[in-house]
């Protein structure tokens, strides 16, 4: 089936992703857990890329859902499965990206304490999933021949 997505959308959010996963990587290999710990200002920055990073992740999720599947729910996670369902992204892709969602929430909306070892532990080993997801989408789109 061919995707019916637009295209113009899926680019401008896979750059996104992109740039916001770059972000997110630069100050992985820059910023110790020390200077993270003692700097609220990074603290915050890093919280704000990953919300940007997952947020880009979701709209896209919801973008395709709803072109190519006739999605109509309102939630993201939600969007997330379809995809998975539907074969655009693989389980581990769709599971990641559902507790993505989550963090994001608890990031933007402060729901509890947001723990700053926590942020700091994902920067360090969850970051592979933009990337993943962003290829998974990509080729849905635009399938090789």
């Amino acid at each position: 089936m061919a995707s019916v997505a637009d295209e113009r959308v899926v680019a401008i959010k896979l750059e996104q992703i992109e740039q916001y996963h770059g972000e997110l990587v630069e100050k992985q290999e820059t910023l110790s857990r020390d200077d993270f710990h003692q700097s609220t200002t990074e603290q915050r920055a890093v919280e704000r890329m990953f919300e940007n990073a997952i947020q880009a992740c979701s709209d896209l999720a919801q973008h395709v859902a709803t072109r190519d599947f006739g999605y109509d729910g309102s939630t993201t996670k939600e969007a997330v499965r379809v995809l998975h369902r539907e074969g655009v992204i693989d389980e581990a892709t769709t599971t990641t990206l559902v507790a993505a969602i989550g963090f994001r929430n608890v990031l933007a909306h402060e729901y509890g304490h947001v723990d700053a070892d926590e942020v700091y532990e994902t920067l360090q080993t969850g970051l592979g999933v933009y990337d993943t997801y962003s290829r998974q989408i990509a080729t849905w789109i635009k399938p090789e021949k």
